[in-house]
């Protein structure tokens, strides 16, 4: 019986540590902005315009406590081939943007509820765990995004902050970037499938070999 009452203890420890104290929890956007097929070599694709008006939908300065709004943006896109990807993303506010979130998904994210934390702590993180790549800028600006040999499908990727003030000004004015796609060098899957052949037959000998008497 202690020792149920002791692992208890050091859980809700555990839990009180890893949640910001003043954090609560928000609803993510439900909505998915699609950018269609990017084919690599084929340019760089602009993942919003510079007027959040023209067809970019989300949610942008919702208020959720202490004088602070958040912002929640997704956009989709699929790769028909195996490619590097690289994307940039920046934005603006009428007021401060206490902090800027990118993160890239394998599966919808949309709906997925965000935690929302108290200064100085980060303001907001993903609660799903089914991202491939996430960067955060404390103090705003440009993240930078870059996966390597990801394969053919559909991605998504989730733009996400806090910014200060209760004003009609806590909205973001802006919000843009690119994503840049480039194929995979033609030899690299097969250099990386034979490095695995000689690696696993080299155990396999080293395995086999007759341990000597004693």
């Amino acid at each position: 019986m202690k020792l149920k009452l002791f692992g208890a203890l050091i859980g809700a420890l555990m839990l009180a540590v890893a949640v910001p104290a003043g954090a609560a929890t928000v609803s993510g956007t439900s909505i998915v902005n699609s950018l269609g097929s990017i084919v690599p070599n084929t340019g760089t694709v602009n993942f919003a315009p510079a007027d959040l008006t023209n067809g970019v939908d989300g949610i942008n300065g919702d208020f959720y406590d202490n004088g602070k709004h958040y912002f929640d943006y997704i956009f989709s896109f699929s790769l028909p081939v195996d490619a590097n990807v690289k994307i940039a993303a920046d934005q603006t506010a009428g007021t401060n943007v206490l902090d800027f979130h990118a993160a890239l998904f394998s599966s919808d994210p949309s709906s997925t509820d965000l935690l929302v934390g108290a200064s100085p702590n980060k303001f907001i993180f993903l609660t799903d765990t089914t991202g491939l790549l996430s960067e955060d800028e404390t103090s705003g600006g440009t993240v930078n995004l870059q996966a390597l040999n990801i394969g053919p499908g559909t991605y998504y990727l989730r733009l996400f902050g806090t910014i200060a003030g209760v004003s009609a000004n806590s909205v973001l004015t802006s919000l843009n970037g690119t994503i840049t796609a480039t194929p995979i060098p033609a030899g690299l899957p097969l250099l990386m499938t034979s490095l695995g052949v000689i690696g696993f037959m080299g155990w396999r000998r080293k395995s086999a070999a007759p341990t000597a008497a004693l």
